[in-house]
């Protein structure tokens, strides 16, 4: 990523590469990577959607497919890639990423309609935009510290059990 910015005529020691560098240290735990699976996820819904449209599917029904594919592939890369395994059975793990891909793109439509109604001469890809941006610091929220977030079983034993 360095080597890029000194072949635009960065230094080592220059404001741009320092501002780089501390903005990926003070990044979250995984940030970078779960911003890549979602570029790929993001293609693996294009490809899904456009391939079943061709074959003669409704665009609604393409769509739903596609964002079920794509779902599915960006929660076994993050968890490959960026959270590692919760602990919990995969089944359950997959039903709570679902549940935050869910919410999640419900915020980005929201944040879309509510930017769209407060400034109706905005441009919609801006709008789109916006709401991607807030919904991915929430998806990302909600996958690092609800999905994959340590199972302990100790901890739900204990909330389980009656009080004495």
């Amino acid at each position: 990523m360095f080597e890029v910015s000194r072949k635009v005529g960065a230094t080592e020691g220059s404001a741009i590469v320092r501002l780089a560098r501390r903005g990926l240290a003070l990044a979250p735990k995984g940030l970078l990577r779960f911003l890549v699976v979602g570029v790929g996820g993001l293609t693996v819904d294009i490809a899904v959607l456009w391939l079943l449209e061709r074959m003669g599917l409704g665009h609604a029904l393409a769509r739903a497919a596609s964002l079920c594919v794509a779902t599915m592939v960006t929660w076994a890369l993050n968890r490959q890639f960026t959270f590692g395994d919760s602990g919990r059975d995969a089944r359950a793990e997959l039903g709570r990423y679902a549940l935050v891909a869910l919410v999640a793109q419900s915020v980005n439509y929201l944040v879309f309609l509510g930017v769209c109604a407060a400034w109706p001469a905005v441009n919609h890809s801006l709008a789109a935009l916006v709401g991607a941006v807030v919904a991915t610091v929430f998806s990302y929220s909600g996958q690092r510290f609800f999905t994959f977030a340590p199972d302990r079983p100790e901890a739900d034993a204990a909330v389980r059990a009656p009080a004495d």
